[in-house]
């Protein structure tokens, strides 16, 4: 009688509580830190890539407020030409690193160009007035023009330029 009554006092199965969602597993802890990790670089080459392009958004827009002077008569067209010639001989030299572009001048500065471009707008277009022909007594300058060529130049300009010209 005594293991009967050992038998009433057993109680019935016990199931314990379902595990909670902290603290995670420490596999989920790794898939946290590969995340973290992978938005960190991702986040470092965005900003890596913004800075580099700096020198050519600033280039745009030293050249929209010199193309912003011109047509307002603030600049004529010579001083127009040379604004320009300095902005793109500042950006190629500082602001791309070309070495190339710090030690020509006349024909080769305005081939330079042109390969930058990819066309011949500076060597047979209204680009010529940023070699030799803008320092003649009258030179003629179409404002317009290289106005249009410069922002098309500035539009196709990035940081690999340097690899193609150099």
């Amino acid at each position: 009688m005594q293991q009967s009554d050992l038998l009433q006092q057993l109680k019935d199965i016990h199931v314990p509580p379902a595990p909670g969602w902290w603290p995670p597993a420490p596999g989920w802890w790794l898939v946290a830190g590969a995340i973290l990790v992978c938005v960190l670089l991702l986040a470092r080459g965005v900003w890596r890539a913004w800075q580099t392009r700096r020198p050519v958004r600033r280039a745009r827009q030293l050249h929209a407020e010199l193309a912003r002077r011109h047509r307002a008569g603030e600049l004529d067209g010579r001083a127009y030409a040379d604004a320009c010639n300095e902005l793109l001989k500042r950006l190629f030299v500082h602001g791309l690193g070309i070495d190339a572009a710090r030690r020509v001048s006349d024909e080769r500065w305005l081939a330079l160009l042109d390969r930058a471009l990819g066309e011949p707008g500076f060597t047979e277009g209204p680009g010529q007035i940023l070699g030799d022909a803008r320092f003649t007594p009258a030179p003629a300058v179409d404002g317009a023009a290289l106005e249009a060529l410069m922002t098309r130049l500035l539009g196709t300009i990035s940081p690999r330029l340097r690899g193609r010209l150099s």
